[in-house]
């Protein structure tokens, strides 16, 4: 999260850390810097950051979809939470998954660098609302084949889904109609939220347990 807290308002800093890691960024986020409230200046101060590898890390999805919602020119400022991550939700209704990528997991780890890679390489090619949605299909796939490695592991009938992510309908139902074709038991929310709200809730019940 290059500038730790910023890279959550201005996303296209989540787009640059994400491909420093896989190509040299210079000119493209140089071209973008009318993007950044700073303009060159701000975006010359990001190049330096990233060659430090000083700033925080996250496994946050949020982020990521955030990142892909910049890259794809369809928010480039969250004026409220969760804003490009809706957006690019909206956007990715109207779509169709064109570019079919395979999930890339090493580790229990889902490769999203290769996502960028991917939807940057195709960003002329096709609509942006085929690449909103292609990009939603990768993140699903690649969550469902990692709960369902795991269950199998383990021996488990029933894989849930929580977080904020979870309130994204396209990618929590393609997770279910994946599940659900393996012969797993899919759990989301019903009255409880997925995010934060749920966090909350989940306090409450925790002091009022102890008190």
């Amino acid at each position: 999260m290059v500038g730790g807290d910023l890279a959550t308002r201005y996303p296209l800093r989540m787009v640059a850390a994400i491909l420093s890691k896989a190509m040299n960024i210079s000119d493209w986020i140089l071209s973008r810097a009318r993007y950044f409230p700073y303009g060159e200046r701000e975006v010359n101060i990001v190049l330096r950051q990233l060659e430090r590898g000083r700033s925080p890390m996250t496994s946050s999805c949020g982020r990521v979809l955030d990142a892909i919602s910049a890259l794809l020119g369809i928010c480039y400022e969250r004026s409220y939470e969760g804003e490009p991550a809706m957006k690019l939700e909206s956007t990715a209704l109207r779509g169709e998954d064109v570019l079919r990528l395979d999930p890339k997991i090493d580790k229990d780890i889902i490769d999203t660098t290769h996502l960028i890679q991917e939807i940057l390489h195709n960003r002329n090619s096709y609509p942006i609302a085929d690449l909103a949605h292609s990009a939603e299909d990768y993140i699903a796939r690649s969550l469902a084949e990692l709960a369902l490695d795991e269950a199998s592991g383990i021996g488990l009938k029933d894989i849930g889904f929580s977080g904020g992510v979870a309130y994204n309908e396209h990618i929590a139902s393609t997770i279910k109609r994946i599940v659900e074709t393996n012969g797993l038991r899919f759990i989301t929310h019903a009255q409880v939220p997925p995010g934060d709200g749920g966090i909350s809730f989940g306090q409450a019940v925790a002091a009022s347990n102890v008190l």
